[in-house]
């Protein structure tokens, strides 16, 4: 008799011991409960608390009474409640089971007895949480290490040698239930000469797996030493998936392979495709599909909840290494790679250049984290400084083409530090790449872009150079505080969101039209979001959402769209096509308006820049405003920057860079800022000390500006301050000294 029909058996009797006791029962009727006797009944008849009222269902009654225990009983009781809509009763009985704390040996067995399929249904069932989602994990864990245990490995794949093609069969079984762990195993005794006996039999087992074995065998490919890279080939050959052709072409083309890598990648190759192609063939095939995963037009394979894995291989160790990388991170390194083999069959060839260059360090740059600059270490600067800086060029040109601005801003800073002037910005009437990168709406790439400009000390004009003031004084020009923008006609009613900004350390200031939003938000790098009444005009909104788009000092900017009953849909609407941009109907309390932020926070949360960093980029601002002030022939005006370096003299963690470059500009209103500074008595020493020396080298350089009055009002102060401490009174005198000295 199979198990569903024993089990049939065995709930049909259940079903007629619960019937007979109905049957027994209305022969014998308890007292109903508004009989006096009841009472006294419960007193005297009251059974354990826990055990669970009998439920008027015959089926789910006949499961009760068959009173489960053991871990098999409990589970089997579970699953067939749960089909029974009965989710409480089923959770104590997995509870029950939890709460005997099995070790692996037994849980790997309720594996065995149930099968996986059954647990990771069960943990599916939201109803069935949280006992559900724990017994299932620990379930499939164990019955993970049970069957990935090193020994039963290692013994399966020896005994894929056996003369028994049953015993062949049943261990090639347990191998596939092993999936990544069996095939890392196999790969692993690949690699050893020693046992070159057992290779046909494991080459043979790893082509029968296909797709499992696909992965690792590619992801090791190129790392191999030539010995094991020619059995991986053979391996991939006799998959007879002729996709696999795409990655056979480098071992075959290149002339950097040993001769027995190219004759086994050929022989592959006519396996799969019947014939060989031709090295252009090649190329363009590799460089299609590398473009493809470069623009995230197709994604890497074998995505699992938005997850790949991907192997690799330590030659010192001789073993695999498997890591859990995003879907978006794997495609991109699936681009770099397909681009690096096309280099190595074509490296003259401009066009491959190009597309390797920005597809490698696209990959490199998200995998270190776009808030972290690629430095030394990283293995795709090496690479890219050996092609030189005219390739690294063309290549941040064609990224920003492309829309890929993390690949710029990893070629804009690498230039920054091999590149001269004479090869990256005298390119006649025409901006250059690292020139129109000052424009670009990506923060990140702006910043790299200038800082590389000025790193690389133009001595004269050039085509784009106008532009690094303005993105130097807009970096410059912050606060010092998170800034939020909330925009609309009726403010006031806005208003009530800004607690919760507050609370979660947002500054909320305000705008009535579309004009001071726009304003507002291109003067300062510190704002984070707007919060706008699609009903906002001068300009309306589809318009001022374009503008914010268009400029690139706003590009960035998180939007909300805070709409009034009856104007969702226009909201909607108009952040259809817009990534940073969400509709929300207008918050009611301040739990909703928590929600609102969370969710804007979720729109490209990796390209967005935080606060310490654009804390961070001020203040290297400030340090190269400060630089470019001190060259003896100043190709920048930096009073054009004035504004921006008085709004971060205000900002406490940038004051003192503010003063240095304070010192350096010739305005009457920053000496007059200087002298302010220096005299105010609430902030700190170290920042008014500095002001006053920046205010005597300012004079020395540019001679007074004050006016008489001005200059009345510090004697004046000076002979007022016979009261205050003496560090006050030392910094009023060396302002007065500074007014009296001759200019040098």
């Amino acid at each position: 008799m199979n198990c569903k029909l024993r089990f049939g058996c065995w709930l049909i009797v259940a079903i007629v011991v619960a019937v007979w006791g109905d049957f027994a029962w209305a022969q014998n009727p308890k007292p109903k409960p508004n009989d006096p006797a009841a009472g006294a009944a419960d007193k005297t008849e009251k059974t354990d608390a826990e055990e669970p009222a009998v439920p008027e269902d015959p089926a789910v009654a006949a499961i009760l009474a068959t009173k489960p225990a053991t871990p098999g009983e409990c589970i089997r009781a579970a699953k067939i409640l749960s089909d029974l809509k009965r989710s409480d009763l089923a959770k104590q009985f997995l509870q029950k089971v939890i709460e005997a704390k099995l070790d692996d040996p037994a849980l790997a067995k309720l594996a065995d007895q149930f099968g996986s399929a059954m647990f990771v249904q069960l943990s599916a069932r939201t109803d069935l949480h949280p006992q559900s989602q724990q017994l299932a994990d620990a379930v499939l864990a164990a019955q993970n290490a049970a069957l990935q245990n090193p020994q039963r490995m290692a013994e399966l794949i020896k005994q894929l040698q056996d003369p028994s093609a049953e015993k062949r069969s049943a261990a090639f079984s347990g191998l596939m239930e092993a999936r990544g762990a069996a095939v890392a195993a196999m790969i692993e005794t690949l690699a050893d000469p020693a046992r070159a006996a057992e290779h046909p039999h494991i080459r043979a087992a790893l082509a029968a797996m296909g797709r499992g074995a696909v992965d690792p065998l590619l992801g090791i490919l190129d790392q191999a030493d030539p010995r094991l890279k020619v059995q991986i080939i053979a391996i991939l050959g006799d998959m007879q998936a002729p996709a696999l052709q795409l990655f056979l072409f480098q071992p075959y083309f290149s002339e950097k392979n040993d001769a027995t890598v190219c004759a086994a990648a050929g022989a592959a190759l006519k396996k799969l495709g019947g014939a060989l192609p031709t090295k252009d063939q090649a190329i363009r095939l590799l460089t299609e599909n590398a473009k493809n995963y470069f623009n995230l037009r197709r994604m890497a394979p074998g995505v699992v909840q938005g997850k790949v894995e991907v192997w690799n291989w330590n030659e010192a160790q001789r073993q695999c290494v498997v890591a859990s990388m995003p879907a978006a991170d794997a495609t991109r390194a699936l681009a770099a790679r397909l681009a690096r083999d096309a280099f190595g069959i074509a490296p003259g060839d401009s066009v491959v250049v190009r597309l390797y260059l920005a597809a490698m360090l696209e990959a490199a740059a998200h995998q270190k984290g776009l808030s972290k600059p690629l430095d030394e270490k990283d293995a795709a600067v090496a690479e890219a400084k050996q092609l030189g800086p005219k390739a690294i060029s063309e290549a941040m040109a064609y990224a920003m083409a492309d829309g890929r601005p993390a690949a710029a801003t990893a070629a804009a800073q690498i230039l920054g530090q091999i590149g001269k002037a004479e090869e990256l910005l005298y390119n006649g009437p025409q901006p250059t790449a690292l020139a129109l990168a000052l424009q670009n709406p990506d923060r990140r790439l702006r910043f790299a872009a200038v800082k590389a400009i000025v790193a690389i000390n133009p001595q004269k004009p050039y085509a784009g150079s106008s532009y690094v003031l303005p993105t130097l004084a807009y970096f410059a020009s912050s606060s010092g505080m998170r800034r939020a923008l909330l925009a609309g006609a009726n403010v006031e009613d806005l208003r009530k969101m800004v607690p919760v900004l507050s609370a979660a350390g947002l500054q909320a200031e305000t705008a009535q039209n579309g004009r001071e939003v726009l304003r507002m938000v291109v003067s300062s790098p510190d704002y984070e979001l707007a919060m706008i009444d699609p009903g906002i005009d001068k300009p309306p909104i589809n318009l001022l959402l374009q503008q914010l788009r268009h400029d690139d000092r706003s590009a960035d900017l998180r939007v909300g769209l805070i709409a009034r009953e009856g104007f969702i849909e226009k909201a909607e609407h108009v952040v259809e096509n817009d990534s940073l941009a969400m509709a929300f109907a207008r918050p009611h309390d301040d739990a909703s308006i928590r929600w609102q932020l969370e969710q804007l926070a979720t729109l490209k949360p990796q390209e967005f820049a935080g606060f310490e960093e654009r804390q961070r980029q001020s203040g290297e601002a400030l340090d190269m405003l400060a630089e470019l002030g001190r060259t003896p022939d100043k190709l920048y005006d930096i009073r054009r920057a004035k504004d921006a370096v008085l709004a971060a003299l205000n900002a406490p963690s940038l004051s003192l860079k503010a003063i240095a470059v304070l010192a350096i500009i010739n305005s009457p209103e920053v000496q007059r800022a200087l002298v302010e500074t220096a005299s105010l008595a609430t902030l700190p020493l170290e920042i008014r000390q500095a002001a006053a020396s920046a205010f005597r080298q300012n004079i020395q350089a540019h001679g007074i500006l004050l006016t008489t009055e001005e200059i009345k009002r510090q004697y004046q102060q000076y002979n007022e301050s016979k009261n205050q401490d003496a560090a006050t009174q030392k910094i009023l005198g060396l302002i007065l000294d500074s007014l009296e000295a001759p200019k040098k």
